[in-house]
């Protein structure tokens, strides 16, 4: 009997060392876990400030770049601005400049107007509206309404739908 005792006895003693032995496995299995953990997380924190840094460089660069279309498309107009003034000959130098200059304007206000700039459409004897018009002078004229363009002193613009220049005007007010 003694002998079935310490066989019962060993069994009971080995089966806490196997809990045991079991509990300090799964703690390591557990610390190696956290390791992996905090070691894919430093790695996810560094991953998304590169990505960070990549972006914000993408970004400085597409804004610092963001006019280079527009700047190219007016090269032709400073060459024919210097080709406008190289032509300009002993006898009738105010004519060929004129010319010139006038065909270069064109030309420039076809290069803004592809990159979506237009022109303010206005008429003397419009309507004044202050989202598009600046009012500068007023003035009195019987022969136009109250809040009527007298003048346009300066053109307006808008890009894409959005006013860039009000137009500067004149403005009727009747006393």
């Amino acid at each position: 009997m003694e002998e079935m005792e310490n066989k019962e006895q060993q069994a009971q003693e080995e089966t806490p060392k196997d809990e045991l032995t079991l509990l300090r496995e799964q703690n390591e299995r557990l610390t190696e876990a956290l390791a992996e953990a905090k070691d894919s997380e430093l790695r996810s924190l560094a991953e998304m400030d590169n990505v960070r840094k990549r972006l914000t460089k993408e970004f400085d660069d597409r804004l610092k770049y963001s006019n280079l279309n527009l700047i190219s498309a007016l090269f032709p107009v400073m060459d024919n601005f210097e080709m406008a003034l190289s032509h300009i000959s002993g006898d009738n130098p105010v004519e060929a400049l004129k010319e010139g200059v006038q065909l270069t304007l064109k030309q420039m206000s076809e290069t803004l107007e592809k990159y979506g700039l237009k022109e303010v459409e206005l008429n003397v004897g419009d309507d004044f509206n202050p989202q598009f018009h600046e009012a500068l002078m007023v003035d009195c004229d019987e022969n136009y309404e109250d809040n009527k363009v007298l003048m346009v002193l300066q053109k307006g613009y808008s890009l894409h739908g959005r006013v860039v220049r009000p137009s500067k005007v004149k403005v009727n007010k009747r006393k």
